[in-house]
């Protein structure tokens, strides 16, 4: 495959997994009000900064659905269990598209490894001989060939680590334990046909995340954010659709991620074999080895 289709396909690979696994240990989401402030929060321009503002009097109810229907998402998701499933071993395909259309197909396997101060590291392995490797540390990502090391570009790990912050283990890690967190609950949508409650938060940063929530199993279905275009200064939107989830080592997980960027099909990733379990730390070090090895 041409490799400049691999570097489209792969803006979609490092997705952040979301999985579930039934179980007792159900803690919940902390509390904590947001700072006062003078009007309810309005739904803002396309090109505008969203501002935190506290609810009226009375609005707190909203507060109060949204952050339930985030329990039960959470608590569908498995809880404790699903936030210390650590690392994983997955291996799928990729395709990207342009305009809707179909561009290419990779297939890739992706090691994930969680490091001990909760941060992670992640491998894509590519072509059938896996000797193109992509690797994100905390604070890069580069691509590893027979020639040598070299930086990604800039766009893609601008991307990858935009995407690390507004994902579903993000939300749950940093967002919900923020005291000034302000959460609007925007009632019930219907989305590929299923009945979807629509929960917004907004940060003391003034950034904003929405997560679609399935009704009948809480789990989430869509994660939908926006930000500024650095070369054009209007907003950008960028979502994500999970679907087709399968019992993996106990954790349902979604076979098929669906990513979209201002409203166009930009990327598919479907996986065909994962497991939970722990990932050599030796993987990320520079001169580990190209070619096949076991997973």
């Amino acid at each position: 495959m041409h490799r400049r289709h691999i570097a489209a396909i792969l803006l979609a690979v490092c997705t952040t997994l979301t999985a579930a696994a039934q179980d007792h240990d159900r803690p919940q989401f902390g509390g904590g009000s947001a700072p006062a402030a003078q009007s309810a929060p309005t739904k803002p321009k396309q090109e505008e900064n969203i501002v935190v503002t506290q609810p009226k009097p009375g609005e707190e109810i909203d507060q109060q659905k949204a952050r339930a229907a985030l329990n039960a998402m959470y608590n569908a998701l498995g809880g404790a269990r699903w936030l210390r499933r650590g690392d994983y071993v997955l291996a799928g395909h990729t395709s990207s598209f342009y305009k809707n259309n179909p561009t290419g197909v990779a297939d890739y396997i992706q090691f994930h490894h969680v490091l001990p101060n909760g941060s992670f590291v992640d491998r894509i392995e590519l072509t059938k001989k896996r000797d193109i490797v992509q690797l994100y540390t905390e604070t890069e990502g580069v691509e590893i060939t027979y020639k040598g090391r070299k930086p990604l570009p800039k766009e893609q790990q601008d991307e990858y680590f935009r995407r690390q912050k507004y994902s579903l283990d993000n939300i749950a890690n940093v967002w919900l334990k923020d005291p000034g967190l302000l959460l609007i609950y925007g009632g019930t949508a219907v989305v590929a046909r299923r009945e979807v409650e629509e929960i917004t938060l907004i940060n003391k940063d003034n950034e904003s995340v929405e997560v679609d929530i399935e009704k009948s199993t809480h789990l989430p279905m869509r994660r939908i954010f926006k930000f500024r275009n650095p070369l054009y200064k209007d907003m950008d939107e960028d979502l994500e659709e999970y679907s087709d989830f399968h019992d993996v080592d106990g954790i349902p997980t979604p076979y098929a991620t669906t990513r979209y960027f201002n409203g166009d099909m930009v990327a598919q990733r479907f996986v065909e074999e994962m497991h939970y379990k722990p990932v050599d730390p030796a993987l990320f070090e520079p001169n580990y080895p190209l070619g096949k090895h076991k997973y």
